[in-house]
C-alpha cells in the first residue's frame, strides 16, 4: 500500500523502518530502554528456533518500530515510535514522537499539535489488519482468488467454511468499490438471493475470522 494512501493527509511515510542502528539508539534514549540483549529466558517463549515475547518488557523490546513521517504541505518531519499490542500484534499505537532538527528551524506547538496521533495509530492498525486479511484470503483460496468476486456465492455456504468466508470478504470489497456509500449488505443479499439477515451473518463471521476488514469507527455496519 502506498504511504500516501493510508495515512491521513497531508502526512506521508518516508521511512517505514529507520536503520537498525538509529532505531537502537532512539530506543535506548527515548524508547523502552530495553534492548533484545537485555531479555532473559523468562521473557521469551520458544517455538523451535523462533522466539516470541512472553512478558511485557519483551513485547516492548520486540514489537515496535520507528518510522519517519512528513507533512506534504509544510515539509515538517516527525519521527514516530509505533508499538504493536495484542496477541496477534496487529493493533498499533503511537508511543513516542520526536520533532527532529530541521535546518535550525524552531519547533513550535503548532507543529506538534498538527500531528494527528490517533488517526495515525488507526491508519497503521488498518494497514496491519488489511495485510492479514489479504494473506488469509490468499492462503485459503489459492488459485480460486482469481475468480470474479461479483459472481453469486455458492449456495448453502456455511460460516464455518473459510473458503466461503474468503469469498464473502472479496465480494463485499468488490461491491463497496463499485457502490460507495450504499448498503453493501443489502446488495449482497440481492446478488446472492438470500435474506438480508443471512448476508449480515456472513459478514459478521468473515470479519471475526479476518477475511474482511472490521467496520471502521463511525461507519454504518453492513
Amino acid at each position: 500500500m502506498n504511504s500516501n494512501e493510508f495515512l491521513p493527509a497531508p502526512w506521508e511515510e518516508i521511512e517505514d523502518h529507520l536503520p537498525v542502528e538509529q532505531q537502537n539508539a532512539l530506543e535506548a534514549v527515548v524508547g523502552s530502554r530495553i534492548a533484545y540483549d537485555d531479555l532473559t529466558d523468562d521473557d521469551l517463549e520458544r517455538d523451535g528456533a523462533v522466539r516470541y515475547p512472553k512478558t511485557l518488557r519483551a513485547k516492548w523490546a520486540m514489537t515496535h518500530r520507528w518510522v519517519r513521517l512528513r507533512n506534504a504541505d509544510t515539509g515538517d518531519e516527525m519521527v514516530v515510535r509505533l508499538q504493536f499490542k495484542g496477541n496477534e500484534m496487529r493493533e498499533v499505537y503511537v508511543s513516542a514522537v520526536i520533532s527532529p532538527f530541521q535546518n535550525g528551524t524552531e519547533t513550535t506547538g503548532q507543529q506538534l499539535r498538527s500531528l494527528p496521533v490517533a488517526a495515525i495509530s488507526a491508519a497503521y492498525t488498518a494497514r496491519e489488519i488489511g495485510n492479514a486479511v489479504a494473506l488469509n484470503r490468499t492462503l485459503v483460496l489459492g488459485e480460486a482468488i482469481r475468480e470474479d468476486p461479483l459472481k453469486p456465492l455458492p449456495k448453502g455456504g456455511r460460516v464455518t467454511d473459510q473458503s466461503f468466508l474468503s469469498k464473502v470478504g472479496r465480494q463485499y470489497d468488490a461491491l463497496e468499490e463499485r457502490h460507495k456509500g450504499e448498503d453493501i449488505g443489502a446488495l449482497m443479499a440481492e446478488l446472492n438471493e438470500v435474506a438480508f439477515s443471512t448476508a449480515r451473518k456472513w459478514l459478521t463471521a468473515a470479519r471475526k475470522s479476518l477475511f474482511l476488514m472490521p467496520v471502521a469507527s463511525g461507519r454504518k455496519r453492513g
